[in-house]
């Protein structure tokens, strides 16, 4: 296909970062000229530079900026844009937005409105659904603000329920509810974050089926009726209900249920004259022939996961997107659909897993992908890059295609190992952990999964693996220390006889590890790890590409060339296989009113959208203060012990930077004195 195969010439895309480079690389390999529009936080980040031309939007959350139509349609307006392909996410999914571009005289490359209204509503798509015979979960929409109501309505459908937002998606707006006791907060909360994230607060209750297993199946329609699908995903490797593992085709299917789902789709899409790229999600519960599914809804767009049916039918489906937005039939026919290997996706976030999948943020040092063929990387992020508290904390989707679905997970495992990344806590372990667990290869992922196996959460390092990163991390500080020496023929730990040595401490995962040098006259040095002596040998490297230090380390006879980064307190090491984040100790404990802290704080930047007490109220340990949002997502700040709030620092709408003290609580008195 050529640019001549089109009826437009210039493709802005709404939306920023992975999403737009996809896009982006589609475009300019078919000739077509990009536009890209960018807040003042992503004015200079990389992803900007793959497009033709950029337009700043100002403002910096997306409210401000890749949510607000007007700002968009002018910058299309500037640019010279003669289409808008939305992406996934903001304001894809939005009818009105849609219906704009095409009253300005734009192409649209999405499907169209109407069909879009249909499937925005959950509660009306299960209407349509139900009429296109696909069975659904009970359920029901919530109306005002009775929460008397709302706990009848829940008793009439039953616990455990999971509470949704009515036009969202990806996890935002969506709560488990076990028993009545949850019920009120955890559809306020849902609304608020629905609100926030989609600017409608409508939120619905349905049954919380489980054990279950996530799975969409990927369809496409063309303005001439034509309606395929294009196999199907798994989707159950979630956390917070949001996909962290996509793979195609689904490992958990009974060839009936397969027919069965991709039917259903079909037949869904037709009932709404569906156009363009669009996915019906299901629930499937059960095994062998006990296996039934449920609708849950159909996002019409293009999905994140995406890349995954792209591997295993052998398709671009953006350029499906720009073919069928100018008129052209659908490339392939259904029976020209075969699947062809196996894909599975993983998604890549500056999150902490072990501490509640706490979002990362701040300067990406280094990010440097393994050069392998078996590997596809799509991204956002490059070294230099900053991770901001406005936007999903998403750096890459890692891809990786094989002939078998073990063959598939042992390439991705292997890619994962060897990135490179320095900068804010990832969630690259856990994935590893997940792709090289027995439960996965045996397509035992329900969406249970975290659940079920916390150990995956914060994997233990290898000890050998472990010991030399920290010897090396060591290496690297006392030579940093040597160099620095006031006295530079008497280096750091130096002696005329033997000595106890110099010992850096080295946390890693929250526990200390002490790393000893010992020197002796002969110029030959012992290393003990944690007071253990060991075999090692340590020198360092010639040198090599790349930011970091190397560092030779032979252990037990194996040797490990391991590189070192460091920026401030934090250390980043790596050997090729498996890498590390280290963190130094000062030589030197801080004075206790330095490390002295008071009072409930905010984890991560972020913007205060409840204040829940005022000054006077008294709470229990537990009880929620301050809600934050960051990164799309609500933290809850609550009382660390018992008392009476004596100030409240902060208000709703302001914006606070991390360990911020967002209100001071008087301890309660006990007969004892104050509550411990």
């Amino acid at each position: 296909m050529t640019m001549s195969d089109f009826t437009f010439h210039r493709v802005l895309v709404a939306n920023r970062a992975e999403v737009a480079v996809r896009v982006f690389r589609t475009a300019r390999r078919l000739g077509l000229e990009t536009v890209a529009i960018a807040s003042d936080p992503d004015l200079l980040a990389s992803w900007t530079t793959h497009a033709d031309l950029v337009v700043p939007l100002g403002g910096s959350t997306p409210r401000e900026s890749y949510l607000d139509v007007d700002k968009v349609l002018d910058a299309a307006a500037r640019s010279g844009a003669t289409a808008i392909h939305p992406g996934y996410g903001f304001l894809a999914e939005d009818s009105a937005f849609a219906a704009a571009v095409i009253e300005t005289g734009l192409v649209w490359i999405g499907p169209s409105p109407e069909s879009m209204r249909a499937m925005a509503g959950k509660v009306e798509a299960k209407r349509i659904a139900a009429q296109a015979g696909v069975p659904l979960v009970p359920g029901a929409e919530l109306d005002g603000t009775d929460t008397s109501a709302w706990q009848h309505t829940a008793s009439q459908i039953g616990y455990p329920l999971l509470v949704k937002a009515s036009a969202g998606g990806g996890g935002k707006g969506m709560r488990i509810v076990a028993d009545d006791s949850q019920l009120v907060e955890s559809i306020e909360t849902a609304q608020r974050e629905a609100a926030s994230a989609f600017g409608d607060s409508t939120v619905f209750i349905e049954r919380y089926v489980q054990p279950a297993h996530h799975i969409e199946v990927q369809i496409f329609g063309d303005t001439h009726g034509n309606v395929v699908h294009l196999l199907d995903r798994e989707c159950s490797v979630q956390r917070r209900h949001q996909k962290v593992i996509e793979e195609a085709p689904a490992p958990a299917l009974t060839d009936v249920t397969r027919e069965h789902l991709r039917s259903a789709a079909v037949s869904l899409a037709k009932a709404i004259s569906y156009v363009g790229a669009g996915t019906v999600e299901f629930v499937v519960t059960g095994d062998g022939n006990d296996q039934e599914f449920f609708f849950l809804e159909m996002n019409t767009r293009l999905q994140v996961e995406h890349p995954v049916t792209e591997f295993v039918t052998g398709t671009d489906l953006v350029e499906w997107q720009f073919l069928v937005a100018s008129g052209a039939h659908l490339p392939l026919a259904q029976h020209e659909i075969r699947p062809h290997g196996h894909a599975i996706e993983v998604r890549l976030y500056a999150e902490d897993p072990g501490h509640d999948w706490m979002p990362g943020h701040g300067r990406i040092h280094e990010f440097a992908p393994p050069a392998s063929p078996a590997l596809r990387v799509d991204s956002g992020v490059a070294s230099g890059d900053d991770v901001t508290t406005f936007y999903d904390p998403m750096l890459a989707k890692v891809i990786a295609h094989a002939s078998t679905r073990n063959g598939a997970a042992a390439q991705l495992a292997s890619g994962l190992r060897r990135f490179a990344i320095s900068g804010p806590t990832t969630n690259r372990d856990t994935l590893v952990a997940v792709l090289e667990h027995e439960a996965f290869k045996n397509a035992a992922t329900p969406t249970s999964f975290f659940a079920d196996h916390p150990e995956v959460l914060a994997p233990a390092a290898q000890h050998d693996v472990l010991t030399a990163h920290l010897l090396a991390s060591a290496y690297i500080e006392l030579d940093r220390e040597q160099t620095e020496s006031p006295i530079p023929f008497a280096p750091a730990g130096w002696r005329n006889v033997f000595s106890g040595g110099t010992t850096v401490t080295i946390d890693h995962a929250g526990v200390q590890h002490q790393v000893t040098q010992q020197r002796h006259a002969d110029g030959t040095a012992t290393w003990l790890v944690d007071d253990n002596p060991t075999s090692a040998h340590v020198v360092a490297s010639a040198g090599g590409d790349g930011p970091g230090l190397r560092v030779h380390v032979t252990l037990d006879g194996v040797r490990r060339t391991v590189t070192v980064a460091s920026h401030d307190d934090s250390v980043w090491c790596t050997d090729g296989l498996h890498s590390t984040h280290l963190s130094r100790t000062p030589r030197f404990a801080a004075t206790a009113h330095e490390g002295a802290v008071g009072g409930p704080e905010t984890p991560v930047p972020g913007t205060i959208t409840a204040v829940m007490v005022s000054v006077g109220d008294s709470v229990a340990a537990g009880d929620t203060l301050v809600v934050l949002e960051a990164m799309k997502m609500e933290h809850r700040i609550k009382a660390d012990l018992a008392g009476t709030v004596t100030a409240v620092r902060v208000n709703v709408g302001d914006n606070v930077d991390a360990h911020y003290l967002v209100a001071e609580v008087e301890p309660e008195a006990t007969s004892e004195g104050v509550t411990p």
